[in-house]
């Protein structure tokens, strides 16, 4: 049986590293770094549980054009199944800006131009294969995926970003919720109740409920537990994809039989170091660099010198 399937948006991201974000007219700023990576909220999962060791397939749209290629081959960099991609117009591309001074992001994007992926599109005989299918959103075509995917007895995690009625509304669908900081300050605002507030969103239908809480760690509620799992400290160049790295991690712990603290505290290490470098995908580690990593707080860099150097250059 195939391990993961994803559906979702995948983009293509120049990113730029400056030395300070520009606040007023006609103020500049030292570019320090750029790379040319692939975004994506399920997209950027997928690879990083691919970089683990995991194998995943994709499902949604790209462009016709030299970016949707780009796209394809990066996927396939990670052993990621692409044959159900489809093609249709322009693809989705991202100017990623950050900066030494707050390590924060800002994002200018463009929108693809092809059709929308339809529940028409979908190979259900292929989706059934898989035991998981991560989500990013909470159309119809992610609710007959995760029926699908119940019916084949696999289960359904999602990137609880951005909040939405909607996403709320599929609640009873998820069996695995791992929300933003910033979706957790939507439903609860300031409120320091972890646990408290864990068990409320489990009890909408996730059997595991995960906040991401930045540098801070994680928090995860799950039957009969609840954990902190706490942040690592290490010197922070980017933060971009973080968050969808944080759930392929989480996604592969799960495959490993991971408990659902183990799984918070791994997916915390394996984030902290992909914040370490430039993008969302060139930092992103493999399962030996995560283990030393762990155990000592010092890891084997040249993988991602190797993928920053590859990344230099849109290919």
């Amino acid at each position: 049986m195939r391990e993961v399937i994803a559906y979702g948006n995948a983009t293509v991201d120049n990113l730029v590293h400056i030395d300070h974000l520009p606040t007023k007219k006609d103020e500049g700023a030292q570019i320090l770094e750029t790379s040319w990576q692939f975004g994506g909220k399920v997209a950027s999962a997928l690879t990083a549980l691919g970089q683990l060791g995991a194998t995943g397939s994709m499902i949604g749209m790209v462009g016709e054009d030299y970016y949707g290629q780009c796209i394809i081959q990066d996927f396939e960099r990670y052993h990621i199944d692409t044959s159900r991609i489809l093609r249709d117009g322009t693809s989705a591309f991202s100017l990623v800006l950050s900066d030494e001074v707050t390590h924060g992001r800002n994002i200018i994007f463009q929108m693809p131009t092809g059709r929308k992926y339809s529940v028409e599109d979908i190979d259900e005989a292929f989706v059934a294969e898989h035991k998981i299918l991560h989500l990013e959103n909470a159309d119809a075509v992610s609710h007959r995926l995760a029926d699908l995917i119940h019916r084949a007895g696999g289960i359904v995690t999602v990137d609880g970003d951005g909040y939405s009625d909607e996403m709320q509304a599929m609640m009873p669908k998820f069996d695995v919720f791992i929300g933003s900081e910033f979706y957790y300050k939507k439903l609860f605002g300031e409120s320091e109740d972890f646990e408290g507030n864990l068990e409320k969103v489990r009890k909408l239908g996730p059997k595991i409920a995960v906040f991401t809480l930045g540098d801070r760690g994680s928090v995860v509620k799950w039957d009969g537990g609840f954990y902190f799992a706490p942040g690592y400290k290490v010197k922070v160049v980017d933060t971009v994809g973080a968050g969808d790295v944080y759930h392929g991690a989480y996604i592969y712990a799960l495959l490993q039989n991971m408990r659902p603290d183990e799984a918070a505290q791994f997916s915390n290490a394996v984030s902290s170091i992909k914040c370490t470098a430039i993008g969302g995908r060139a930092g992103v580690p493999n399962r030996e660099m995560v283990d030393s990593f762990m155990k000592t707080g010092e890891y084997d860099r040249s993988l991602i010198e190797e993928k920053l150097a590859r990344y230099k250059i849109l290919r």
